[in-house]
């Protein structure tokens, strides 16, 4: 098996994470607040990052980012501000019930969410439609949390890699959480995706000029 440790390092001397790239990852750095990191998330799923930035900023805008601004916005609203992230309608509704339960849970306070455990906070931010594993996983390492959230580039890269075998989003997850310190999680999270962006893609993978073309078992590969 290839050394995760290796791979990071490698990655972070040859990959930079700049401004505009993870919506989520600039949210988190720029406010702290677990509710726009949420709010940023649930913009970026299914749609590029550029999108959610054009989504974000004009949600914003219109409505502004705070709890009670979208609490009181009608879904209506909410829909026409971010039509430009796609699938305006589903996340949304997906906005506007996290609002709502901030609202009636923590009396509007986003940081009340984070005074949960992490299993207390997974039952109750997946009990609404649109938020899922990876959403929660992904305001968890922002917050400092010991996670990885699994996108399907890192799930890709990771099976390239050998890191592991598996292809449900758990037991990928726990394979890469034996070979990652926590303290190295959000920035293996941001670097495995950018490898997977830049180099090691779906088809027609990059193998030639990757960094890690030395030490990659499955170098060449076309597909999956």
């Amino acid at each position: 098996m290839v050394a995760i440790l290796e791979i990071i390092r490698r990655l972070r001397g040859s990959l930079s994470i700049g401004k505009g790239e993870f919506i989520a990852y600039d949210v988190a750095r720029e406010t702290g607040d677990p509710f726009k990191i949420l709010v940023a998330t649930i913009l970026s799923q299914n749609t590029s990052e550029a999108n959610a930035y054009r989504a974000y900023d004009e949600l914003k805008s219109r409505i502004g980012l705070e709890v009670h601004s979208i609490y009181r916005a009608s879904l209506s609203e909410l829909e026409e501000s971010i039509r430009k992230a796609g699938l305006w309608k589903s996340k949304a509704r997906a906005i506007k019930e996290l609002a709502n339960l901030i609202i009636e849970r923590f009396n509007g306070e986003p940081n009340g969410l984070l005074k949960l455990t992490v299993d207390e906070l997974r039952d109750m931010l997946l009990s609404i439609p649109g938020i899922g594993v990876k959403t929660i996983d992904v305001l968890l390492v922002n917050m400092g949390y010991g996670v990885i959230p699994l996108d399907t580039h890192i799930l890709r890269v990771s099976r390239r890699l050998g890191l592991t075998e598996a292809r449900r989003y758990d037991d990928v997850q726990r394979d890469l959480h034996k070979l990652i310190p926590p303290k190295l999680r959000l920035k293996a999270h941001l670097l495995l995706i950018k490898l997977g962006r830049t180099y090691c893609k779906a088809r027609k993978p990059l193998c030639s000029v990757c960094v890690l073309n030395d030490i990659c078992p499955k170098i060449g590969v076309e597909k999956e």
